[in-house]
């Protein structure tokens, strides 16, 4: 009795099956050609990220509890634009604060305030460097997607980050 009771909670009482889609296979996606997207050019993380670095740079290296001031983009992979690092007053991503005078982000490295992918992917970034992220969506916004809809469920995201300084 206890295994019909779990087979309708499934099914629910329209008989449809209601599951989360799938994250996309991000080997398989094609990305906008202006993004300049080589999954083959960059190191895949344990953690599922793909990292490259478009230009070393050869200044300090950020690293985990370090504040960083960065430049920032972000697309979906089709190209659409859905994030960046100038924002209007207060409306700007979670624990990261927007400098406005200079439009500069400032962010701890590691802290967790922001999507996942950002402590991994500005670990280790060179002051001077541009860096690429893609992102798969456990390491963003996940199945869901962001909270002001900007990024939809289960979408892989582009980010370049330009590093400007490491601070203490």
């Amino acid at each position: 009795m206890a295994a019909l009771a779990a087979v309708a909670g499934v099914f629910g009482c329209g008989g449809e099956i209601t599951l989360e889609p799938e994250p996309p296979d991000i080997a398989s996606l094609v990305f906008a050609p202006e993004l300049g997207v080589d999954l083959s050019q960059m190191m895949l993380l344990g953690s599922g990220l793909y990292v490259r670095d478009l230009v070393a740079g050869d200044g300090e290296r950020a690293g985990q509890q370090l504040g960083v001031r960065f430049n920032y983009r972000g697309w979906l992979h089709d190209g659409t634009p859905v994030d960046q690092g100038i924002y209007p007053a207060n409306e700007f991503s979670p624990g990261a604060f927007v400098n406005p005078f200079d439009g500069e982000v400032y962010y701890q490295v590691g802290s967790g305030q922001t999507i996942a992918a950002w402590d991994l992917g500005l670990d280790g970034m060179r002051v001077g460097g541009t860096r690429q992220l893609v992102v798969p969506p456990r390491l963003a916004y996940g199945a869901i997607g962001s909270p002001d809809g900007r990024v939809p469920g289960n979408a892989v995201l582009v980010y370049v980050f330009e590093l400007l300084a490491v601070e203490p």
